[in-house]
């Protein structure tokens, strides 16, 4: 898939680490890696987790074309996710210049509006080239899109956001993320696209340690 010329630059950085991680990664012929101690399930600002079940995790960023790619394949997987497991968003935040859609993202789910625009942030970003990284142009297209302007701004620049924000760069540095998209499963397994060997192989491993994850509980 080939991605707007102005988004190559911003982007290359984070494509570069991602192919870092899944080559060093194959090298040692693994497909995830493992949480020493495992983490427990997600609390508090980032919200609770039932502790009955398993915890899904992907860490991504609305401006990674790797998250962009494994959307699809992550709503398929939803549309069949098993009844023990939950499945949880965090935005990675390893880079100041995340910050805009990282806080983005904590507006939209406080308004209801999350899993309406999800996708459709995606889509803007890496098929319009439309950079949401830039507040202005953030703060427009969320009013195009049906979010009153001045109700984002006031949570966008709230305490609870800000709060929002400092949880998810520390779950960022706890769960040892150097790449996005990564998925993280009941605190224990983690593993890239790179890792696993491709957005596809990516699903079928998740389907398999979750799985793996209910056996060890036994």
């Amino acid at each position: 898939m080939r991605y707007p010329r102005s988004m190559c630059a911003g982007l290359a950085l984070l494509t570069l680490c991602w192919g870092m991680l899944a080559g060093g990664a194959r090298a040692q012929g693994l497909s995830y890696q493992t949480i020493t101690p495992p983490l427990p399930p997600l609390s508090g600002v980032l919200g609770e987790t039932p502790r009955d079940k398993i915890e899904v995790i992907q860490f991504f960023y609305y401006g990674c074309p790797h998250c962009f790619d494994q959307q699809p394949l992550i709503e398929d997987w939803l549309a069949k996710k098993p009844a023990d497991v939950e499945f949880r968003l965090v935005p990675a935040l390893r880079d100041e210049k995340w910050l805009p859609l990282t806080r983005a993202y904590f507006v939209l789910e406080a308004l209801g509006q999350a899993k309406r625009l999800h996708r459709p942030i995606y889509d803007v970003i890496n098929f319009d080239g439309v950079l949401l990284s830039d507040e202005d142009k953030l703060f427009a297209w969320v009013a195009r899109n049906g979010v009153e302007r001045e109700k984002f701004l006031e949570v966008y620049n709230s305490d609870a956001v800000k709060a929002q924000v400092e949880a998810a760069r520390k779950a960022t540095a706890d769960y040892g993320i150097k790449a996005t998209p990564t998925l993280v499963v009941a605190g224990k397994y983690r593993f890239s696209s790179g890792l696993a060997g491709s957005h596809y192989d990516a699903i079928r491993l998740l389907d398999k340690l979750i799985v793996q994850v209910r056996q060890e509980k036994r």
